[in-house]
């Protein structure tokens, strides 16, 4: 099925087109000689899923990008203190290649800068029989989750015009911050700038920061929790340079933008973006990407101020119909299509709060059922939190699914009324679980059932003495005693002494637990069916209160006429038990369709 969050990223991603603006004007002749209409968009979840739509697989070269890995490498190789002492983390205020440094010291103001990169990059320790080079491209192919490589024209390029660069590495050396000869520094993060990537890749490395420093496709841990707060921290304040404190209050996530054309973005617990659109603003960042990751944030409640927390939005469970029968007794023919096709109707439970990452996930469990399945039940009855983002993805997914497949939702305490009012939704509301279970069964028996499988609304004949041979149901019928009972009114109650069996008619009875429990509708009964039998036991007591739900017209077969036809009519008798008997063992196999 086609993924309502993948129609989103579609939708995104046409409407970019229509942003026009910037330029592909750079010294770098490899980036000046861009497709200035090529647009990727990547997003991987923090379960390791990712959608992609447009150039996501174009390979760019990563830019300013980089800073954000280099410095967790960094801060990993020297801690807090030791990073601290040589770069800062505060905005600077100023654009990426400004001389921002604190006046008596030298220290860089944050590393997401060209001149606090370059410091970081100075001070990635080389793991044995690597260089400061490999180890670098080692930790971004681990958080990319593939191996990555240089792009050897952009690096010759970027080395041929980094006068101002190598500038700022002297700098960085005359005031003690690096030590010892500075090119090797220089050189590397030129190279680190110039490694190859797609916004597909970027999306699995922004996602590697949402895990808390684990990739979510590979499960390798790249970096230590404690390292990703402090650089998620920095890209939040620092990382769109002087465009940073628009951003954070428009977009609200933690970001890096590079003049290779590529933007990402990060939502702790959630996700990882990225886009890539090579025309560029003032700024540096790309005029395309902006408006996407913009949207997004929007759309997706993504601004950090909106999200819940990690890990609160889940499935807690997703069963079929087959599996999780409705409270309503079929007829025997409707149980046999129920069990056969059952497996078409699925039920999803979701609890935690439904923002992105849970409607997200929902969304994907829909998208891969089979092309067959009738329909879907969404159960948010134990959803602590339904935000204005999931009724529009949920809106979506209604329409993915097309004509074929129905989608409905439990919302008991309706929370989705008001929601729903701007959203045109095609899907079925119900107040408890059963009434969607019942809606769903019948979407079953209508496609792939028969008239028998609905029972009339008004009968003469009860199924259990159809059971009976014809020639023994006269003997039995003489004795049934007609009842009428209004809707709401009682009865049989809890306890009760056994007085008979009752033949529906005509309306609906539930059967209901006791009122300590809530009251809950154990069985939904209708035209046909019988009740009373179960009071046939040791005590020869009601095990539930039996309620009219509308007007219900009865034929009562009174006890004392069954102890006649036991004493007088055996024959008749052992017909009427063996009848009670299959009954019970037809109720018992939808009890058991529920718990196999």
């Amino acid at each position: 099925m086609y993924s309502p969050i993948q129609k989103y990223l579609d939708e995104v991603h046409a409407g970019l087109f229509r942003i026009h603006g910037g330029s592909t004007e750079s010294p770098n002749r490899v980036l000046a000689s861009k497709d200035p209409n090529l647009v990727g968009l990547a997003l991987t979840t923090s379960d390791g899923f990712t959608y992609t739509v447009g150039d996501a697989d174009e390979r760019f070269s990563m830019q300013s990008i980089s800073k954000v890995f280099s410095y967790a490498i960094a801060l990993q190789d020297n801690g807090f203190t030791f990073m601290d002492s040589k770069i800062d983390v505060e905005p600077s205020g100023s654009s990426y290649n400004d001389l921002s440094s604190e006046s008596g010291s030298g220290r860089p103001k944050n590393a997401l800068i060209n001149i606090g990169a370059i410091a970081a990059t100075a001070h990635i320790i080389p793991d044995s029989g690597e260089s400061v080079f490999d180890k670098i491209l080692r930790v971004y192919s681990a958080c990319a989750g593939r191996q990555l490589d240089v792009d050897e024209d952009v690096y010759a390029s970027d080395s041929a015009g980094s006068a101002h660069n190598r500038a700022l590495t002297w700098f960085l050396s005359s005031w003690g911050i690096i030590e010892g000869d500075p090119i090797p520094a220089h050189d590397d993060y030129t190279r680190q700038c110039a490694v190859s990537v797609s916004a597909r890749d970027l999306s699995v490395m922004a996602a590697t920061l949402a895990n808390l420093g684990v990739n979510p496709q590979t499960g390798e841990r790249v970096f230590e929790t404690k390292i990703v707060q402090r650089v998620l921290s920095v890209m939040l304040t620092c990382g769109m340079y002087d465009d940073s404190g628009d951003w954070v209050s428009s977009v609200g996530m933690p970001a890096k933008s590079g003049v290779g054309g590529g933007i990402i973005s990060v939502q702790p617990g959630q996700l990882g973006m990225a886009s890539f659109s090579p025309p560029l603003d003032e700024h540096g960042s790309s005029v395309r990407g902006l408006a996407a990751h913009r949207w997004m944030s929007r759309d997706l409640e993504l601004h950090f101020v909106r999200t819940s927390n990690a890990g609160r939005s889940t499935i807690r469970s997703r069963e079929s119909i087959d599996r999780l029968p409705s409270s309503t007794r079929r007829p025997d023919v409707a149980e046999e299509v129920l069990a056969e096709y059952g497996h078409l109707a699925q039920v999803i439970e979701v609890m935690g709060d439904l923002r992105f990452s849970g409607v997200e996930v929902v969304s994907r469990a829909v998208s891969d059922l089979h092309e067959d399945t009738l329909c879907v039940v969404l159960d948010l009855t134990r959803a602590d939190e339904v935000a204005d983002v999931s009724v529009r993805a949920l809106s979506r997914l209604a329409q993915t699914l097309g004509s074929h497949t129905a989608l409905g939702l439990v919302d008991p305490e309706e929370r989705m009324a008001e929601l729903m009012v701007p959203v045109q939704m095609e899907l079925a509301v119900f107040a408890s679980r059963n009434e969607a279970l019942v809606w769903a069964e019948d979407r079953i028996l209508e496609v792939y059932g028969n008239e028998d499988c609905f029972p009339e609304d008004e009968t003469e004949h009860a199924v259990l003495i159809e059971r009976v041979d014809e020639t023994f149901r006269d003997d039995i019928e003489q004795y049934l005693v007609a009842e009428s009972y209004e809707a709401g009114e009682t009865i049989r109650n809890i306890g009760d002494p056994f007085d008979g069996i009752r033949f529906i008619t005509s309306g609906t009875v539930h059967t209901l637990s006791p009122a300590e429990t809530g009251r809950e509708v154990i069985t939904i009964l209708t035209a046909g069916m019988s009740f009373g039998e179960l009071s046939l036991n040791d005590h020869f007591n009601q095990p539930f209160t039996v309620r009219a739900e509308t007007d219900v017209e009865i034929r009562l077969l009174p006890r004392d006429a069954i102890d006649r036809l036991t004493e007088n009519s055996p024959r008749v008798a052992a017909h009427l038990w063996r009848a009670i008997a299959v009954e019970g063992y037809a109720r018992l196999g939808q009890t058991l369709r529920g718990h196999s």
